[in-house]
């Protein structure tokens, strides 16, 4: 396999590496195990906060950078050198936190400072239970950080509620912020020039990797760009509408906790 197409393979975690149980299954970790065998960096990229991404990074046994916030922060775990940190603008968070408010939705601030919630709701805690993590509530977090900036606002509702608030803030925030929705119920909110693909970009300058080749194995909204930009983008079977239009191939069919294990299978056959 010396003869292998690609340097660099990312993998977004959420729906792709990661099972319903939120871990790497042992099929998963062999697949990335093979791919490094073959010479190929791997990074991951998750709209996750650095931290709670870097226990995987660990576990995998990878060195270098982590795209997080959905390439809001791209940062090498090993020396914690920043290679891009881009803040939502303050007023446009602003803006985000007391329309949120007023409509109730659950509200998570993501910043250099750390992510804290407003307020412990129901919504808050499937976040907590998703990311295997505790996260401080502060009430507005405006005053715990003044005049401070985040990387991205998240509002948390259910499904049919955030589908709606998804395509009215598109509308009415224009070009101002990037809009996604990374799972169902969770819609973020960052600055303009944010997406995995232009964090990528700059991955690639620093590592000396054409585009051409780059892996991508991803499923979501937020990965659309990303599963564009590649030199292949490789979208896992169960994924959402937008990455699966985006990309150039589709995993095979498998439970979804082995999903990235069948598409590098498919990939190296």
């Amino acid at each position: 396999m010396s003869n292998f197409p690609f340097r660099l393979a990312v993998f977004d975690l959420d729906g792709t590496l990661l099972g319903p149980d939120k871990e790497i299954s042992p099929a998963n970790a062999a697949a990335v195990a093979r791919l490094k065998a073959l010479g190929c960096q791997v990074i991951l990229a998750s709209g996750r906060p650095h931290f709670n991404i870097l226990r995987f990074h660990d576990q995998l046994g990878l060195t270098g950078p982590i795209v997080s916030g959905n390439g809001s922060l791209v940062k090498v775990a090993e020396t914690n050198d920043i290679w891009r940190a881009l803040l939502l603008e303050h007023a446009v968070a602003s803006l985000l936190l007391d329309a949120g408010r007023t409509l109730g939705i659950t509200q998570v601030w993501d910043g250099p400072q750390g992510v804290v919630g407003w307020e412990r709701t129901r919504h808050f805690e499937i976040l907590e239970v998703r990311t295997k993590a505790s996260y401080e509530v502060v009430g507005d977090p405006r005053l715990r950080f003044p005049g401070e900036s985040p990387f991205k606002i998240l509002w948390i509702a259910d499904e049919d509620t955030i589908a709606e608030l998804e395509k009215n803030w598109r509308t009415r925030l224009g070009t101002s912020c990037y809009i996604t929705i990374t799972d169902p119920e969770y819609l973020e909110f960052s600055h303009p020039a944010v997406n995995k693909a232009t964090a990528l970009e700059i991955v690639a300058h620093r590592e000396g990797v054409p585009r051409e080749q780059i892996v991508f194995f991803g499923d979501g909204d937020n990965d659309a760009e990303l599963l564009r930009w590649a030199g292949l983008g490789v979208a896992m079977p169960h994924s959402r509408p937008l990455a699966l239009a985006a990309a150039d191939q589709i995993g095979p069919k498998s439970p979804p906790e082995d999903a990235v294990a069948a598409a590098v299978e498919q990939l190296l056959a």
